[in-house]
């Protein structure tokens, strides 16, 4: 009786360090396919101006580039700033960047006077940034899902 006991132990030690190596591995693979994602400014979409109060709505659209053979669920938290102003929060759900293509995410904001009379020209594209973090899901051996976190000035490129 002890001894099918300590093999069942013995069993399930060895299980869940193959386990864990297997989710080792693959945290390693997807890490390295989300430090290739690429994170560029391509467009900015005006959806609204008014005059009475004066307030602008606009949506800067982001291409997000992914080289790797493994395809992405990515989710984006942070702040947008323009210059040192923050604008506005960002959270952005989960997209499907699929293996060695790219897709879009907009981040939406409403400037007000005050906003507008401290950033100036909303369209100078060069002075927003991104801060926050970009989470990324892939799929080790197609089934096994991995995360990893990723802070998203690593993946901005300079305009």
């Amino acid at each position: 009786m002890q001894s099918s006991q300590s093999r069942i132990i013995i069993g399930i030690i060895i299980l869940s360090v193959i386990f864990a190596g297997v989710y080792y591995t693959g945290q390693q693979q997807v890490g390295e396919a989300v430090s290739m994602l690429q994170l560029e400014f391509s467009d900015l979409d005006l959806t609204r101006l008014s005059i009475i109060p004066p307030e602008v709505d606009l949506t800067l659209i982001y291409t997000v580039i992914n080289p790797s053979d493994i395809p992405l669920e990515i989710t984006v938290n942070g702040l947008l700033y323009y210059g040192n102003i923050v604008i506005s929060p960002i959270n952005v759900e989960e997209r499907t960047i699929p293996a060695m293509g790219s897709g879009e995410i907009g981040v939406e904001m409403t400037l007000n006077g005050t906003l507008l009379q401290a950033i100036g020209d909303p369209e100078n594209e060069g002075n927003y940034r991104l801060e926050g973090t970009l989470s990324a899901t892939g799929r080790f051996m197609d089934f096994l899902p991995v995360s990893v976190k990723i802070d998203l000035s690593e993946l901005q490129s300079e305009n």
